[in-house]
């Protein structure tokens, strides 16, 4: 997968977790999923999502602690062209840790300032603190397998 593609997937991977996301139909509430991943809940989510005019569905699915491991699964299609790309995590707990921490900051900049998210393009989405920790793990194969 080329590095284009492979930040344009994990825009989306994620972008359903913070606010500056353009969700046009969602089953979500990106504060649901955040408790749920900072416990490792079960939780799932299917979210329609609109970025820079590409259309996609997003399923998310905290599968729970399996030992030391928390179980972590994502679904992105884009139905338009026939793409869809599956991404099984397993994180460590001081890994979940650190990814909701980052997300958890990001959530509160973005309640103080919702216009400038509401409004971001997808280049300024990518120097987001949230996208880069979770492109840190999505791009360790020892955490996270994406299929395409």
């Amino acid at each position: 997968m080329n590095k284009k593609t492979f930040i344009f997937v994990a825009v989306l991977l994620i972008s359903g977790s913070i606010a500056y996301s353009e969700n046009k139909h969602s089953a979500s509430n990106p504060a649901d999923f955040m408790s749920a991943f900072k416990n490792c809940s079960e939780y799932k989510s299917v979210d329609e999502i609109e970025i820079d005019g590409v259309s996609s569905k997003v399923t998310k699915n905290i599968i729970g602690w399996d030992g030391y491991t928390c179980k972590y699964q994502e679904i992105v299609e884009f139905k338009e062209i026939g793409f869809k790309s599956k991404v099984n995590c397993e994180f460590s707990g001081e890994q979940v840790r650190e990814i909701y921490s980052v997300m958890e900051k990001e959530s509160q900049e973005a309640a103080k300032n919702p216009q400038k998210y509401q409004n971001m393009s997808l280049e300024e989405a990518q120097q987001s603190p949230v996208i880069k920790v979770w492109n840190k793990y999505l791009g360790d194969s020892n955490v996270c397998k994406i299929e395409m």
